[in-house]
């Protein structure tokens, strides 16, 4: 039996399996759990004009209990945390200040957003959670050190969300994978091939659908095309750091020959191999710390 592809049809269906996953985005009846909607609605506050008090994102947030609860297990961990423990959102306000706050809740919405039962998807979930982590908190570190401090809070997050397309196709595949009719066999070869296919097209249609800034979009459908715009350092950044992930391994085989100080991105944002040597260092405590946080949902 010949291996199965995107576009050959499912088992017992007429339809392609791309076809299914097109079907699935563009009717909307599947709730894709990608976008938390406190997380979503606290994100959006930021973009608006009349910004929330401190007490209105607090109240905002303990609306949906697991993600407070998580959130301030984040707040207190040792990337995060101060000498005293938080013990309120109220408190993690004053201390972390309101974007990183709500950036915080993005990051446990997505951490919460990254669990399945399928057992041939756990794996793609659990690779796809460490190298989202670690290009938030490496492309924030990026942004400070490239002389773009006003925007590092935009590139953690669009470090976070830059593979958002991979996890809504993980989650309908899950789905299809559910729906006995089709008999889907979800192989490493269909699974990838699905992923490395997609997954820019869907990121880049969804935060359009959810209406996220046009720079968070635009990073996702760009991360990994050959022509780019070298004026953009937020997608410089994003595109850096999904380099050097292939580069350590993180959620893929590792690549040690790539030399980041010879990729175009780097030479744009006038990186050299002190200071990228000095952020393979940093970020394999990203991952250690990523490892932690996702051992704390499932």
């Amino acid at each position: 039996m010949p291996a199965q592809s995107i576009d050959s049809p499912a088992p017992s269906q007429y339809k392609s399996i791309k076809e299914l996953i097109e079907e699935q985005f563009v009717s909307g009846g599947l709730k894709l759990p990608v976008f938390n909607p406190v997380a979503l609605e606290l994100r959006k506050t930021l973009q608006t004009e009349n910004k929330m008090s401190m007490k209105d994102i607090a109240d905002l947030i303990m609306k949906d209990q697991s993600l407070a609860s998580h959130l301030l297990r984040l707040a207190n961990s040792s990337f995060y945390g101060g000498l005293k423990r938080i013990d309120t959102i109220s408190a993690a306000l004053v201390r972390l200040g309101m974007e990183r706050v709500v950036n915080l809740a993005m990051v446990t919405s997505q951490l919460l957003a990254h669990t399945t039962k399928v057992d041939s998807i756990a794996p793609y979930m659990s690779a796809l959670w460490t190298r989202s982590f670690v290009c938030a908190n490496g492309g924030r570190w990026l942004a400070c050190e490239t002389g773009y401090d006003d925007r590092a809070e935009e590139a953690f997050l669009a470090g976070l969300l830059h593979d958002i397309g991979e996890l809504s196709l993980l989650k309908m595949l899950e789905k299809l994978s559910k729906d006995q009719t089709l008999s889907l066999a979800l192989t490493d070869s269909l699974l990838n091939e699905i992923l490395d296919t997609l997954h820019t097209d869907i990121g880049y249609r969804l935060m359009t659908k959810w209406q996220l800034p046009e720079v968070y979009a635009r990073i996702a459908r760009d991360h990994h095309a050959e022509r780019f715009d070298e004026g953009d350092p937020l997608l410089l950044i994003i595109r850096l750091m999904d380099i050097l992930c292939r580069k350590l391994g993180v959620g893929q085989a590792a690549d040690p020959e790539i030399e980041l100080a010879a990729t175009p991105e780097a030479q744009v944002l006038g990186l050299k191999d002190i200071k990228l040597a000095e952020l393979e260092v940093l970020m394999e405590d990203v991952m250690a710390e990523s490892d932690t946080l996702l051992s704390s949902v499932y």
